[in-house]
């Protein structure tokens, strides 16, 4: 199981907080990964939107187990893809903050989590690269 990560979870930030060190020491570094789409700064936290010509950079991590992936969810405040679907079909609230997708990346199929709220073009991250100030 990969996933690919493009803001608190990647490197550099894995001592910023309780969860941030959790996954490091529950996941394998794999590679620096791109992915088309849009980066968009929402608060101090990084907000992908998948799609576009636009490029978005990050790393994919092998995760170990597959628990990990639940507290994930909660960490982003996310909702799986199969029960967005279920929800959307029944016109049920949608709460989450994300969605959690698999997307290919070259010949691996990586979860990946894309925003649902609100963005604005004055809060994209034209570089396609998360860096906390």
């Amino acid at each position: 199981m990969y996933i690919f990560v493009y803001g608190t979870l990647k490197r550099a930030y894995k001592d910023l907080n309780t969860f941030t060190t959790l996954f490091h020491a529950s996941t394998e570094w794999l590679s620096h990964a791109v992915v088309r789409g849009d980066l968009y700064l929402v608060d101090w936290y990084p907000a992908l939107r998948l799609g576009g010509d636009n490029l978005v950079f990050g790393e994919i991590y092998r995760i170990n187990s597959p628990v990990l992936l639940e507290t994930i969810d909660q960490y982003e405040d996310a909702i799986a893809q199969d029960e967005y679907a279920i929800k959307l079909k029944h016109r049920a609230p949608i709460t989450s903050d994300y969605i959690r997708k698999r997307i290919h990346i070259d010949d691996m199929e990586c979860w990946i989590y894309e925003y649902l709220g609100e963005v604005s073009e004055d809060m994209r991250l034209e570089n396609g690269v998360f860096e906390m100030k």
